[in-house]
């Protein structure tokens, strides 16, 4: 009996993982950052003495979100009062805005002391002198960086060498699917090909959309967005690069050979207009409404959509890794608290950062079902399992961080999403697509990510 998806146990990754790494923009330094953070606080050399309790002055302090949702925002405001009850010196008020935090700076608002940031901003807010790196408060403060928090946290949140902001949260994503659309035990009774402890492929995969498509019923089996972020677990999997390997990247890099080969097998099922949405479907209602009126039978999404489905009513849902051309991939994106660099109080909001990030002020704000926690303690707790609800299969997400790479940081992720969504769209949706045309297309994609990004042709103009 083939094992239900999402129940097999982590495997380690074979293949060239370090150059994979580097396609996508992982820090490689961070591999000498976290023994180094680690050793002072573990049996090495390396060990400074104990940290007194904090001098810092008594400070009134700011802590800002971005966009978070309500739920998270009420969370995290339930456990900074909870921290202000216990300390004389420190008061934390939350400040939650609707805009960007790119948004919000571009319209000249100041930094809170302390701001819930992505990964993805990284590039922006170094490259506007917005951030004082946190790692020297940590250490100081003897932060355990060994096996209580996620590797995969520290290495989004890496820069030049120095950990700029402490990971609180990573958002991988995986593959949503309706249950009462694809059975995969009845697939199986069927004789037709399933995951396997948690593994499957294209084959499975488009065995699984075609069962849920139903042109009378008018079902679709599946939906992959034209995103570099939705491709990119295709192109991983297969063996082949998103960016270029230099740092920051200066091209996309869809156009080598390895990426050509992965997004050709990848786009055998997911242009298939009997199993996924169409152009006029889409126009109807967009791909999470379809989800969410049991219409679809898969979706790409990250844990952060996982409170807005369990309010359907009648949405019954599970997750499973995406599914892989070669190896185990996926990209997802990491949260994390910065300290802004004008602050007048970076002690106390250095001691503030280790509050925010204890054991029970974060499983306070996963309840809220929105994050995937860092503290590794806070993950395989019931805080973030939550087995009395949707999905049942919540350790998807834990069980696979080994899996997960970050798309690298650029300092305007919209325009780059821009230029190259023309590209991706005609990979979907153009009527005539084969070998040749793939090449020319993703060339002419990282042609234009690089007159955006600073490479070569950028270079010739």
């Amino acid at each position: 009996m083939t094992a239900r998806p999402g129940t097999g146990a982590a495997e380690t990754i074979g293949g060239n993982v370090e150059r994979r790494r580097a396609a996508v923009g992982a820090v490689a330094s961070v591999a000498l950052l976290v023994p180094t953070l680690a050793a002072c606080q573990g049996d090495g050399e390396v060990t400074p003495p104990p940290t007194p309790p904090s001098t810092a002055a008594a400070a009134d302090l700011t802590l800002g979100t971005y966009g978070m949702p309500q739920a998270e925002v009420e969370a995290l405001v339930s456990e900074t009062a909870e921290l202000n009850e216990a300390t004389e010196t420190r008061q934390v008020q939350v400040q939650s805005s609707d805009s960007s935090l790119r948004e919000a700076v571009a319209a000249g608002e100041a930094l809170p002391d302390l701001f819930f940031a992505s990964n993805s901003d990284l590039a922006y807010l170094d490259g506007q002198d917005l951030i004082e790196p946190v790692d020297s408060y940590m250490v100081a403060r003897n932060v355990d960086f060994g096996d209580t928090l996620s590797y995969d946290g520290v290495k989004a949140f890496t820069v030049n060498d120095r950990l700029a902001c402490m990971p609180y949260s990573i958002d991988p994503l995986v593959m949503f699917y309706n249950t009462a659309l694809v059975d995969f035990d009845a697939m199986e009774a069927e004789g037709l090909p399933v995951p396997s402890s948690g593994r499957w492929g294209l084959e499975e995969l488009e065995a699984a959309a075609r069962s849920a498509s139903d042109p009378e019923a008018g079902t679709k089996g599946l939906y992959v967005g034209p995103t570099l972020e939705q491709l990119a677990p295709f192109v991983l999997s297969g063996g082949g690069s998103v960016f270029d390997d230099q740092t920051p990247p200066t091209s996309t890099a869809l156009s080598e050979e390895s990426s050509v080969s992965a997004l050709t097998q990848a786009l055998q099922v997911l242009r298939e207009p009997q199993i996924t949405l169409t152009a006029d479907e889409l126009a109807e209602a967009d791909a999470m409404e379809w989800f969410t009126s049991g219409r679809l039978g898969m979706i790409m999404a990250p844990r952060s959509a996982v409170p807005a489905l369990r309010a359907v009513e009648g949405l019954d849902f599970d997750v499973i890794f995406p599914p892989s051309v070669d190896e185990r991939a996926t990209v997802g994106t990491a949260g994390g608290i910065c300290m802004s660099l004008d602050s007048d109080a970076k002690e106390a909001a250095a001691d503030t950062i280790v509050d925010l990030t204890s054991p029970d002020a974060m499983a306070g704000v996963t309840e809220a079902g929105y994050i995937v926690p860092v503290l590794l303690e806070v993950a395989q707790s019931e805080a973030y399992q939550q087995t009395d609800q949707l999905p049942e299969h919540a350790s998807v997400w834990t069980n696979n961080l080994r899996y997960t790479y970050f798309l690298p940081a650029v300092p305007d992720e919209a325009a780059l999403d821009a230029a190259v969504a023309p590209y991706l769209d005609a990979l979907l949706n153009d009527a005539i697509l084969n070998e040749e045309t793939i090449l020319s297309t993703v060339t002419e994609l990282d042609e234009a990510s690089r007159l955006l990004l600073g490479g070569s042709a950028a270079e010739e103009e």
